[in-house]
């Protein structure tokens, strides 16, 4: 039960950054500020299952809250001209996905044991490859989910400098 509640955050927060995983954005550190909440339905967790999980001392994510992270995009992946990675859910496919100038735009469908869902992502590229700013929509039918559920989120992120620091992934 855990991995079908907590997969389609864990989808969210991964491809959003992805929207910027292209031979536009620039090589180095980078600090990804992301953040989703739900307009329609949520995580369900029950109040037993909830006490067990903090129990063990696992923490749910804090969903609505932002998330910042560094990242270190080394020049191969930069070289890339890659669209958003759907490498942690195998059931999902990208549809429609092109880049126009410095703007991204995808739809996708992802099918499997958590359900039909489906989605948009939306990024551009700005200051010679230094920023970006995307939004990811994603609906679907999953009982974990409250039944029908509407996920929607938004990613930034900002270059650091060339050289990769420590904490980075």
């Amino acid at each position: 039960m855990r991995r079908s509640i907590l997969s389609a955050s864990i989808v969210a927060i991964a491809v959003l950054p992805g929207i910027a995983h292209a031979a536009h954005r620039v090589p180095g550190e980078w600090q990804i500020t992301s953040q989703m909440h739900f307009t329609q339905g949520g995580i369900q967790i029950p109040p037993e299952v909830m006490a067990q999980m903090k129990a063990r001392g696992i923490k749910i994510p804090a969903i609505g809250a932002p998330h910042t992270f560094k990242e270190c995009l080394t020049p191969a992946q930069a070289a890339k001209d890659d669209h958003p990675d759907f490498s942690n859910d195998k059931s999902c496919r990208m549809q429609d996905a092109r880049w126009s100038g410095d703007h991204f735009h995808a739809e996708f469908a992802c099918s499997g044991g958590e359900g039909p869902r489906h989605g948009t992502i939306d990024g551009s590229i700005s200051d010679g490859g230094r920023r970006y700013a995307g939004t990811f929509r994603m609906e679907g039918d999953n009982p974990a989910m409250g039944g029908h559920f509407v996920m929607e989120g938004q990613s930034s992120g900002a270059w650091l400098g060339p050289t990769c620091g420590k904490g980075t992934s």
